[in-house]
This record gives C-alpha cells, structure tokens and sequence, in this order.
C-alpha cells in the first residue's frame, strides 16, 4: 500500500503542473498526457512486483526462524541447528524438517539409548553432531531415515558395543567413533553401510578382525587406529591397507616380532601414507623398544624358537598325567600325539602377558602293551619343536604262592635254635582267601625313555612318577646334584685311598730297614793272627812260636 500511495501523489502532482496557456494545444499535450500516464503505470507495476518480492522473503525468514528449539541458535537463512553445550536432556522434538546440520555436542542426555523415533522427521540431514553426549548403545535401523547423512559424529561418549547393522543404509562420507573407551564391534557392525573415513582412535581396542572392515572395502580411503591397544597386525590386513590413501598407526604397543615383519615392509614402500601423524613405533621387545619404524628393518622383526621348559608324565594303574611346557616368540601352540595317531591341541590364552603355554593331556583306561611313544610339539611361525616320550611297560609280576603252614599253625624250631615267633594261619581251612602273610606282591611299575627328536629341545626337568599314595618327583636341579655329588665322593674317596696306599708302602719299607745293620764308614781291619792251617807238626811248632816270651805256659 505504500508503493501505491506514493506512485498515486506523483501522478496527482505532474498533472496539476500543467500551464494554462497550453489550453490552444490540448490535443497535442492531451497525447503527451497519455504517455506520461503509461509510463507511471509501468513504474506502479514494477514497484508492487518489488514490495510483494520483499514481503515474500520476509514472510519466508519469519517461517524459518520461527520453530528453532528452545536454547539452540538457528542461524538467518541457513538450515543449520546449534545447541552445543545447552544444558539439553533429550534430543529437542521441535527440530525444523529440513535441517541441514545439526549440533548437540556437550549435552548429557537422561536417556543414553539412540533409536529411530529420535530422528523421524529430519529426512533431509547432512551432518550430526552428538559428542559427549553420555550415549550408551544404539538401537538397529537408528539412522536408517537420514539416507542424505554424509557426516555422523558420536565420539567420545559411553557407546561399548556396536551391534550388527548398526549403520545400515548410511553412505558417509566421515564416521567418527574414536575415544569411546572399551567398544567392541560385531562381526558385521558396518554391514550394509559406506564411508571414506573411519575414526576409531583412543578406543583401547586390543583386537580387531579384518573382517569387520570388509563391508568397506572399496570405499575407505582414510582410516585411523593410532592410540589404541594393538601389538599386532595379521597379514590378512594388508590388502585393506593398501587401498588406503592416510593411515595411522601410532601410540599403538606393538610387540615386533616376525609377525608384523610385513607392516614393517609396507611401511617402507608406503611411508607417504602415514604422513601427518605419529609413526608407529615397537614397544617390545626390549632391544627394539621405543623405536619407531623408519629406524629399524626387517633383521629387526625376528621370532624365537620354541623350547620346552618342562615334561612331566605320571602314571598309575588307572590313569595316565602328561603335561608338557614350552615357551617361545610369539607364544607356542602345544600338541600332544598319541601312539594311535590322534592330537590333542593347546592353544596360548588370549591377552595374558606370557611367552609359554602348557598342555596337559589325562589318559584313562590306558592298556599296558610293551611299549608306546607319545610326542608334544610345540609350534610358532618360528619351527617346530618334537619331544618324544617312550613309555615301556613292564611284564606284569607274577604271584608268589606262600608256603604251605603246619596244621598246628605253628612252625617248630630246632632244639639249638631260638624260637622265631613266626605264625601262619590256616585262613583255608576256614574258607578264607590266604592273605599272604608277610609276603607282599610287587605293584605294577613302569620304565621311561624319552629322547628330543627333529630338532626338539630336551629341556624337560624331570619325570614324575607315583608309587602308590606317595608320589616321588625328580627335578633336573635332583639330577645334577647327584651327579655332582657322586663326582664329589668318588674324587674323596680316591684320594682317601690314595693317601692310605702310600702310607702303608712307607710304613713296610721302614721295617724292612731295621732287619738290616747300619754299615761302618770304616773299612774292617783284618785279625792280628791269622794262621793258615797246613800239616799237624807245622801248625803245632807256629803255635808256640807265636807266644809271648813272658807267657808262660801253663802246667
């Protein structure tokens, strides 16, 4: 109406500037008159056309401003909701149809379930924001009506598990789930959905198969894991990986053995694909800790042998024990094979910081043939290791019969003997089984061999044995400390004996000695006289000559 009025006035006022003395040329200024008249006209038109334009967009801005929720900012002529950080309880109902984005990150919900009622009506929604909401779980088909949402955001809520088709009907271009500590993923939590990056860091995530990515395959192009709890990738990953154009791995505890040996290789053919983040890094073992990827090559990715720390067999006569232990790098997957051909297998328990693995077989009903060989292998990508156990049963004892005891029941000792005070009793005479007596019937044993065959370790420490209730065990420290002693007491004994030889040598040749007189330094002096005998009338004439003049000779 202000259009009109104002285009009215001006036409009043041209016309009653018209000059009298113009009257004689009426004809000539009535035409001019119906020019001017047209032409006003034409400007009365595009003027209503341009109020009527204005009143439209203001009656379209007044409709959209109007139904934004309470507490939420709507911003002039956008489809865009914010209402970060309100205070919100719920999820508002008043939210316009035709949203485009909408923002209520910092909002704890009373009721931490999402479903499907929650977003009806917002058909035509590009981007949702709900971080740290306090979400719990999420109801299947939640999101199947948003089929425009190309951006979904539930990071760093309480969400602990993702059930299968969770997403379903969602082509994403965005999903980020990262720091909801301790999610675990179905095997088809991402069935039937798409996206070009997937954010599932600080998730504390530990393992995770391939085969729930697989439903993205062909569309992810951006995916991060970095922050979470791997120490290792199977191989099955790399053909995921190489579709990818970023990656991240980093603050992630790898333990680098051979295992990973191949991501170790991917990295070094495709360090471009993680640029922009913390490059993944060992954390065990110790010679290679700390170290990141880019320092460190293939020879550094190494796995250990396994070696067996212990094999024990028990046996009785109704139940057979046999426990084998083995470690390794990675952990050993243990298999007992019986001498029929059958296994039993031992795997590693999942998430225990350990290197060993012990398999423990029970046999029953074990028949007593003449010999039988049981084997645990113990098995890593590094080998195999086989020990052989051979267990020889021996020929089962036979019965001793007692003697047979006198009527009386008593046995009658010699006159010069001294009673023995043995008795037997006639338990036959009164239709009892005889007990034996003091005779005792051998209990049922058994011989072990064991040997290491096709590279085995024999590490085993001992074999266990049990004889009746008692049970008798022999370490390898058992082992060693006979054989040490033994070497010890045959060494003192040798020298004991030794000692005592020499000692009795020396205390002979002494008293052979003192039969013998000890010899004069001085030559021995012949006799003053010394006669040889010769003829009777000689020897009897020397005689008297020889005597001293003053001697007399006796009467």
């Amino acid at each position: 109406m202000g259009c009109f009025l104002s285009i009215g006035a001006t036409s009043t006022m041209v016309s009653g500037m018209i000059p009298p003395r113009t009257q004689q040329h009426s004809g000539h200024h009535r035409q001019q008159q119906q020019q001017q008249q047209h032409h006003h006209q034409q400007l009365f038109s595009s003027h209503l056309y341009s109020c009527l334009l204005g009143l439209l967009v203001l009656f379209c801005s007044v409709q959209t401003t109007f139904p934004c929720p309470r507490d939420c900012f709507c911003e002039p002529h956008s489809k865009n909701v914010h209402c970060t950080n309100k205070g919100l309880t719920s999820i508002p109902e008043n939210i316009p149809d035709d949203t485009v984005e909408l923002i209520l990150n910092q909002n704890t919900f009373h009721n931490p379930d999402l479903t499907r009622r929650n977003f009806t009506n917002l058909m035509k929604l590009q981007k949702l924001y709900m971080s740290r909401c306090g979400i719990e779980t999420i109801a299947l088909d939640t999101f199947s009506d948003l089929s425009d949402l190309v951006w979904l955001d539930i990071s760093n809520n309480k969400i602990t598990f993702l059930a299968d088709y969770t997403f379903r009907g969602l082509h994403l271009k965005h999903l980020f789930i990262n720091d909801n500590k301790g999610i675990q993923l179905s095997s088809e939590a991402f069935e039937g959905m798409s996206t070009q990056g997937m954010y599932m860091h600080n998730c504390g995530i530990s393992k995770l198969s391939v085969k729930v990515m697989s439903p993205l395959n062909g569309t992810l192009r951006t995916l991060w894991l970095y922050q979470n709890d791997f120490e290792s990738f199977s191989e099955e990953w790399l053909y995921l990986f190489n579709t990818l154009g970023h990656l991240r791995l980093g603050r992630n505890p790898f333990h680098c053995n051979c295992e990973i040996g191949w991501l170790q290789k991917f990295f070094s053919k495709h360090n471009s694909v993680f640029s922009g983040g913390e490059l993944p890094s060992c954390s065990t073992p110790a010679l290679v800790r700390n170290k990141p990827f880019s320092n460190l090559t293939a020879d550094d990715f190494r796995c250990e042998l396994p070696t067996f720390r212990n094999v024990d067999a028990v046996f009785d006569r109704e139940m057979g024990k046999l426990t084998c232990q083995a470690r390794g790098d990675p952990t050993p997957t243990l298999y007992w094979i019986r001498p029929d051909g059958t296994t039993e297998t031992y795997y590693s328990t999942p998430g225990e910081d350990t290197d060993q693995n012990e398999g423990v077989m029970y046999m029953t009903n074990v028949k007593l043939t003449d010999s039988a060989r049981y084997k645990c292998v113990a098995s890593n990508p590094a080998g195999n290791v086989t020990f052989s156990l051979n267990v020889v049963w021996p020929s089962t004892p036979t019965t001793l019969t007692p003697p047979q005891a006198p009527k009386d029941n008593v046995i009658v000792a010699d006159a010069t003997s001294q009673p023995s005070g043995r008795q037997f009793r006639d338990e036959a005479a009164k239709g009892k089984k005889y007990d034996g007596g003091d005779w005792q019937v051998n209990q049922p044993g058994m011989k072990l061999g064991s040997k290491v065959e096709e590279g085995g370790q024999g590490g085993a420490d001992g074999v266990r044995r049990e004889r009746g209730k008692g049970e008798v065990r022999f370490s390898m420290v058992d082992i060693v400390g006979a054989v040490v002693g033994t070497f010890l007491l045959t060494v003192l004994l040798c020298v004991l004996f030794s000692q005592l030889y020499w000692r009795r040598k020396e205390r002979l040749r002494q008293e052979q000695e003192d039969h013998y007189s000890v010899p004069d330094s001085k030559p021995p002096l012949a006799p003053a006289r010394l006669y040889i005998m010769g003829e009777d009338g000689e020897n009897r004439v020397r005689m008297l000559n020889n005597h001293a003049p003053h001697t007399e000779c006796p009467t």
